[in-house]
């Protein structure tokens, strides 16, 4: 971390004010793809990385496309012209403004390069350019009309509030809290969680039905279980009973057990899928109906390991 080159980068970048209007300065959490953040913010946020790397090339697609006239012309002066003076730079841009000052331009139509000289030789030499600089002024100035336009009636209005308004305006600052952060901080339990989560688990689409039989179809296959040995510890010796009697309660005692086994696996299989079904659509629905804020401040991360939690659970 170099302090001096990180306060000169936001100094030329613009960056400064934004920092400030922000809660917590550049410690300031930026929510999902930067929601929180302007398009010109997000430009600059971009450049700043940039410069902050002293890199020996430097690649500019249309940097000044987001951010007003005033601004674009800081940073051109400040961080084309300034901080990228002794670096290799390409610009891409729209501005005819800018290209007197650059080595070489090249003028781009349908894909190809039509001419690369610089701006007086293009001027002077090449027709495209030529109608491209004087289309581009004489929309400068329609656009210079319609500001006078504009600020003579802003005047008007503003003239017209003075006179009709009295008393003072004030605006009040609220210190935001840690609560404030764009990212929400993820809420964490510590502890044994109890029989909450087996009870919420059992709620779930008659899951006390299904549990009820699964524990009694268990229940009857340990009695099953019990009753077969008991039968034959206490017949095998007995000389009224024959062994084709003791070897066929045998057998109907283990069938009957053998079925209530199964009824409780399968039970156990259909608590399982419906349980897990009820729970994904909750969590589905939870997800489609959240509102977008939800989305702004928790992170993608965090919800695909919501879902994955979910799924290991069910």
């Amino acid at each position: 971390m170099d302090r001096e080159r990180y306060q000169n980068t936001l100094a030329r970048c613009s960056l400064v004010k934004d920092l400030e209007m922000f809660p917590y300065g550049d410690c300031t959490q930026i929510g999902e793809r930067g929601v929180n953040l302007s398009g010109g913010q997000k430009q600059r946020v971009q450049l700043a990385r940039a410069l902050y790397q002293n890199a020996d090339i430097y690649l500019l697609d249309d940097p000044f496309s987001a951010v007003d006239a005033h601004t674009a012309t800081s940073l051109f002066n400040e961080y084309v012209m300034s901080a990228l003076s002794d670096k290799i730079v390409l610009l891409v841009t729209h501005q005819v403004d800018f290209l007197p000052v650059f080595d070489s331009i090249l003028l781009m139509s349908d894909g190809e390069v039509i001419r690369s000289a610089p701006y007086q030789d293009l001027l002077a030499d090449c027709d495209e350019f030529k109608d491209l600089v004087n289309a581009h002024k004489d929309m400068m100035g329609v656009s210079d009309l319609n500001k006078n336009s504009h600020s003579q009636r802003a005047k008007e209005v503003l003239i017209k509030e003075t006179v009709g308004i009295h008393g003072s305006r004030y605006t009040e600052s609220v210190k935001p809290s840690p609560e404030n952060q764009m990212i929400r901080k993820e809420e964490r339990e510590t502890g044994d969680a109890g029989v909450k989560p087996y009870v919420l688990y059992l709620c779930q689409n008659k899951g006390f039905l299904y549990f009820s039989f699964c524990a009694i179809s268990h229940i009857i296959f340990i009695a099953g279980q019990i009753s077969q040995n008991s039968w034959m510890a206490a017949n095998v010796q007995n000389p009224d009973v024959s062994t084709l009697k003791l070897i066929y309660v045998y057998i109907i005692i283990g069938v009957c057990t053998m079925l209530f086994l199964l009824s409780r696996s399968l039970g156990i299989v259909v608590l399982g899928i419906q349980t897990s079904r009820s729970i994904f659509s909750q969590l589905l629905n939870s997800f489609f109906h959240a509102p977008m804020s939800f989305f702004d401040s928790t992170p993608l991360g965090r919800v695909s390991s919501a879902g994955l939690f979910r799924f290991e659970y069910c």
